[in-house]
């Protein structure tokens, strides 16, 4: 198979293995261990590695997760306050309202959504064991706080320049550290649904399902009774002329029909996207090692620090585990033992709704809601949200049995009515039990029951290592609510009865296979199961909102095609590739169009722009000429087709809130089938001509942003050269210590390699003007969404697994493992991760 040759930099010497000129990471040996006793429960020891790993060890499992909180918050404890701070509403507190009330307007959001009760109530209901584990790490994160404040050094960083300290950590606090992780995801859906029913009220629902493209049933990985799709159908390469998905078109309610008014802050708060991943596993049948490997590289929003961490946990005796984890929540998302590995990814579940209230006056006062026939109470409680610099904002939040309403925290909601949010994390059935089970695990049994006691939609790929190629599985987890009416899935739905959730997808109808036939197994955020899926007998709703396939489909044909047995470095070469899927049958399209229709006439950079595209070979890497012509031609054709039907005011919050490659596959729908209302087409327009006029003004639209961006000579364009990746602390425009730079990105939205950008895409619908005001090119191509860390499982040894973090362990500048994997990464270099 094609290798791209990876660094593995082995921890006692410097690798040179690079094939890039001064690529080499100093390893500097440091061996920092210390000893940390919690009152008369036990010591933990903790060892940090020349990486800046750490590897937490302790004979009792409460000490040992006391001892890996305090090793986590050691590293990243402002972090954890920060996330903490966006789950609660409390940023605003320390940065203060921000640009146009921008930070502000996200605490008003999360207040709205009363997650911190929700963590309260979760963590009333939890097992046992997880009361005590949670428990032991609030011990471990506030003994940091205490040494640290005692310290000569004080503080992290971060806190001494904002001037606050820390509050105590409780185990409610872990418990909403997950919730966030859950919600971020969660708020993507409904900003997703509001957008439909907008779509649908300005241009209809036919226009709506296009523009929003859902995956197709033909690429699901599973079939409507639960069986494993055979992976060669799977392989069929997605294009233009790919069959349009079969879609049940629903106009929205009546009360959501017509445009609305967009505010400032509804803008603001589009969601940033590229919560993705990747994970796959290749059992021994395939490998050089004989036995299985696995990846996962978890997208998130670009952050500095990394948005994971990394660290191995031993409870002497009993088990001991190396994965990943959100910092502040210390279950491992991904991880592997002595005995088992497990690799995740977002399964995109439908877990939220969005149910619009019918309210009155109360006859005593307050306000009623009506549900089922009756007028109910609507609970109110008076919040108090401090700003720094500036007044305190008190506001009235609103919660119905849906929910909260949306309306107290977020303005332009009007145009929908009262919006009351019901999500899975307000249900007592959410849990996050299963993580504290999973190390323990020795086989697929236990590992299947304790990934099925945790809330959030998961694609967990499991691999053991009995008999002599070991066995790998697949385990779909979370709650999937299940729904009286089908128009849940697609726009807010009347509260008054008729749309309330009915219980959730059961163990036996989530998705699972063990030991696939092909001996691979690949997950990316793409379709699970079909829209007729009911494994047992009954119909069962997942989701809506998958992302198309083209990563999972590279993934998987890179694997079944290699030709030698793969290697834990073709796995790190794979979360690498920067090949498009679409990119090339996209290109020829154009080509074909500007054949037809001629070149732009008066532009000075068309000819060699064209020359450009037909000499690119899909690669979406950073050094392409061709990639930086086909990249902008696309995003400025996508936002003129769908400006066109739905106008520059509801695109602006259109593009960032609905995945980039959902309204990738609607353009290529209507690019392969050009009809009205698409292009200006109407009755008596010739639809081939119309399409073919609009690639061509797309085409010279894009090659005036590229020259203004980077210059008259075509030669001189590359992809690198306007989609750029800045590391982004918070400080880092306060203190030089926090800046890395800025520095060219690669990949793009549908690459495995991810090079997502979403958060700002909704400025091309400004005027020129105000386009390069807003930072023009690169500041919406900015690269915001990315691999937060690359990991691959390997057992056998158990010291040959590899890893990389984005920035580094650190958070604290002071620390030489603040940024020391950065570089690293950009280069695509990966180290071996010590097993202790």
């Amino acid at each position: 198979m094609n290798r791209r040759v990876i660094c593995v930099a082995a921890l006692m010497s410097v690798a040179a293995c690079s094939d890039t000129p001064d690529a080499e990471v100093d390893v500097g040996i440091e061996h920092e261990q210390s000893a940390v006793a919690f009152g008369g429960r036990g010591v933990v020891v903790i060892h940090k590695d020349a990486w800046g790993m750490s590897h937490v060890s302790a004979r009792d499992e409460d000490v040992a997760y006391a001892g890996l909180c305090y090793a986590t918050a050691r590293d990243r404890l402002f972090q954890m306050d920060v996330n903490r701070r966006s789950a609660q509403g409390r940023l605003a507190e320390i940065y203060g309202a921000g640009d146009g009330d921008s930070i502000l307007g996200q605490d008003l959001l999360a207040r709205a959504q009363n997650l911190t009760a929700f963590a309260a109530a979760r963590y009333a209901e939890a097992a046992p064991r997880t009361k005590r584990v949670l428990r032991a790490c609030a011990d471990g994160v506030n003994e940091y706080i205490a040494k640290a404040k005692a310290s000569r050094g004080g503080l992290p960083l971060e806190f001494q320049i904002l001037g606050y300290e820390p509050e105590a950590w409780t185990p409610e606090d872990s418990v909403l550290a997950y919730i966030q992780v859950g919600v971020t995801f969660d708020t993507l859906t409904w900003f997703t649904k509001l957008e439909r029913a907008a779509v649908a009220g300005i241009a209809g629902p036919e226009v709506a399902a296009t523009l929003i493209k859902e995956a197709s049933d033909e690429v699901s990985m599973f079939d409507a009774d639960g069986d494993l799709t055979p992976l060669e159908r799977f392989l069929v390469p997605p294009g233009p002329s790919e069959p349009t998905a079969t879609i049940v078109h629903r106009p929205p309610p009546s009360p959501l029909l017509g445009p609305r008014a967009l505010t400032q802050q509804l803008r603001s708060m589009a969601p940033a996207g590229g919560r993705a991943s990747n994970a796959w596993a290749v059992d021994g049948h395939r490998t050089s090692t004989g036995k299985p490997l696995l990846a996962t590289d978890p997208h998130f929003p670009h952050a500095t620090p990394s948005a994971v961490y990394v660290a191995q946990l031993e409870v002497t005796g009993r088990y001991s585990v190396t994965g990943w984890m959100i910092p502040g929540f210390p279950g491992f998302i991904s991880g592997h033992t002595q005995k088992i590995a497990w690799v995740p990814t977002y399964s995109l579940f439908d877990s939220v709704d969005l149910y619009v209230e019918t309210l009155r006056e109360g006859s005593g006062g307050g306000e009623e809601v009506l549900h089922e026939g009756e007028w109910r109470p609507v609970t109110t409680r008076v919040e108090t949200l401090h700003v720094k610099g500036g007044e305190d904002v008190v506001r009235t939040f609103r919660t119905t049995s849906h929910g909260p309403i949306l309306n107290d925290g977020v303005d332009g909601l009007e145009a929908f009515g009262a919006l009351a949010l019901k999500s899975i994390a307000g249900q007592k059935e959410w849990k996050v039990d299963g993580y504290f089970e999973m190390p323990a695990a020795q086989n697929w049994g236990q590992f299947r029951r304790a990934a099925l006691r945790q809330g959030i939609g998961w694609n967990f790929i499991f691999a053991d290592y009995e008999g002599a190629h070991g066995h790998i599985g697949y385990q779909n987890s979370g709650l999937a609510p299940q729904r009286e009416s089908p128009d849940n899935a697609l726009y807010p739905v009347p509260g008054e009865g008729g749309h309330e959730w009915t219980g959730y997808a059961t163990d036996a109808e989530l998705p699972s296979v063990y030991d696939p036939p092909s001996h691979i197994l690949v997950t990316a955020n793409n379709r699970m199961v079909p829209r007729d899926y009911a494994p047992e007998g009954r119909r069962v709703h997942l989701a809506n909102y998958w992302d198309m396939p083209w990563r999972a489909q590279r993934i998987a044909t890179r694997l079944a095609s290699a030709t030698e047995p793969l290697t834990p470095q073709d796995m790190a070469s794979i979360q690498l590739d920067t090949q498009t899927t679409i990119g090339v049958p996209l290109r020829d399209g154009y080509l074909a169009a500007l054949g037809r229709a001629g070149l732009p006439a008066g532009d000075p950079s068309a000819a060699a722009a064209v020359a450009a595209l037909e000499a690119w070979d899909g690669n979406a890497a950073a050094s392409s000429q061709g990639a930086a012509v086909y990249e902008m031609l696309t995003l400025i054709l996508l936002r003129n087709t769908v400006r066109g039907v739905i106008g520059p005011e509801e695109y602006a919050l259109f593009a960032p809130n609905v995945f980039l490659t959902n309204q990738l596959s609607g353009l290529m729908d209507v690019l392969d089938n050009p009809r009205a209302p698409y292009f200006g087409i109407r009755d008596g327009v010739d639809p081939v001509a119309a399409r073919d006029e609009a690639v061509r003004v797309a085409l010279s639209e894009a090659n005036v942003m590229l020259r203004d961006a980077l210059g008259e000579d075509v030669s001189a364009w590359t992809w690198g050269s306007m989609h750029e990746l800045t590391y982004n602390h918070p400080l880092a425009g306060e203190d030089d210590r926090f800046r890395i730079g800025t520095f060219p990105a690669t990949g793009d939205v549908e690459t495995v390699n991810l090079g997502g950008w979403f958060a700002k895409v909704g400025i091309l619908a400004l005027s020129p003007d105000d386009f390069e005001a807003a930072g023009g090119v690169r500041a919406a191509l900015t690269q915001d969404a990315l691999s937060a860390t690359r990991l691959v499982w390997n057992l056998a040894p158990l010291e040959g697994s590899l890893g990389v973090m984005s920035t580094g362990f650190s958070g604290d500048p002071r620390s030489r493992h603040f940024a020391d994997h950065a570089a690293a990464w950009r280069a695509g270099e990966i180290f071996p991760i010590q097993w202790r």
